[in-house]
């Protein structure tokens, strides 16, 4: 218990510290099915199903948009020997316009039993970006050279780390974690650098039927700096094996004193599905509607998972539902 609780202090400790203001630019990237892998926003989720899975997206926002961003990311998570013990790695490639961001994360998560139904986990990342500007492809319109543009490929490789929070139950979790905590200010470079960002999850398993479950769930993503995004997401698993449902995004002024009118803005809605084609291996899809001047330009997103699953008591152990 002794050791719960030193771990537990050394995470307060970093979110202390990601309290502090922090000067970045550029915005973490967007998911619509975080939901199915809430790895690639809190390291704390490493493990948490007890199983091995291998998760992968691809996400083309906006298609059709010049300069619109592409996320490809990979991720790998499960239990080592120790019962409270999880592990992950994770791998991000980013690209928007001509600046792109490629990341690797290792993860390590523990676990605190609360009691026989309730689990406390915590988790760090740590890894490195490396960040490109391609400024031999960015063109300032005149003939006058603009200093402001690069006119080469400049290129940085900086540290960052990822502290999280989950709490779950067989129906409920709650998960806080925080990104891009290791500060970073430079004039001298045009590479513009992510923000620190917070995330607040949490959703409830019910159940409708014997074959029928609903799954509400909310996520806040914060940078203290912009208005906070929210996202309102409600799905239905048929059958223990078919997610249908469907997201809203909005922006709400909680730390800004932005005007609503300008919120509008970011309002999104996506449809997603996801379908275990067999009890192992997932296909998730999901198209997102912008509700503002890109509304013609619709955003796709595809993931694909595999679990190894485990056998006990001559059972197939399924994967938890949360």
């Amino acid at each position: 218990m002794a050791k719960h609780v030193k771990i537990l202090k050394a995470l307060l400790v970093l979110f202390a510290i990601a309290a502090a203001p922090a000067a970045f630019a550029q915005q973490a990237p967007q998911y619509s099915q975080y939901i199915f892998n809430e790895l690639v926003i809190n390291p704390a989720y490493a493990g948490s199903k007890q199983i091995l899975n291998i998760n992968t997206t691809y996400r083309n926002q906006w298609t059709g948009f010049e300069g619109a961003p592409t996320t490809q990311n990979l991720s790998i998570d499960g239990p080592t020997g120790k019962k409270s013990v999880g592990w992950g790695l994770h791998l991000l490639n980013d690209e928007i316009g001509v600046q792109r961001q490629t990341a690797v994360y290792g993860n390590a998560s523990t676990r605190i039993d609360l009691d026989h139904y309730s689990t406390l986990s915590l988790g760090v990342a740590v890894g490195a970006s490396q960040y490109v500007l391609d400024g031999t492809r960015l063109n300032s319109g005149s003939e006058i050279p603009d200093t402001a543009i690069p006119m080469n490929r400049v290129s940085q490789l900086l540290p960052d780390l990822k502290v999280g929070l989950f709490f779950n139950t067989e129906r409920y979790y709650a998960g806080l974690s925080a990104a891009s905590l290791v500060p970073f200010k430079d004039s001298n470079t045009e590479i513009a650098t992510p923000r620190r960002h917070y995330f607040l999850s949490t959703g409830y398993l019910f159940d409708l039927d014997r074959n029928i479950r609903l799954k509400p769930s909310i996520l806040l993503k914060e940078d203290f700096r912009s208005p906070t995004s929210v996202d309102l997401n409600s799905f239905l698993l048929l059958y223990n094996r078919l997610w249908l449902g469907a997201s809203y995004r909005t922006a709400l002024p909680m730390f800004t004193k932005q005007e609503m009118k300008q919120l509008g803005k970011r309002n999104a809605i996506a449809v997603i599905a996801q379908v275990y084609a067999t009890p192992k291996f997932r296909v998730g899809y999901s198209y997102d509607i912008s509700l503002t001047a890109l509304k013609n330009y619709g955003s796709h997103e595809v993931s694909l998972g595999y679990t190894f699953l485990k056998k006990k008591y001559g059972r197939i152990l399924t994967p938890r539902n949360l």
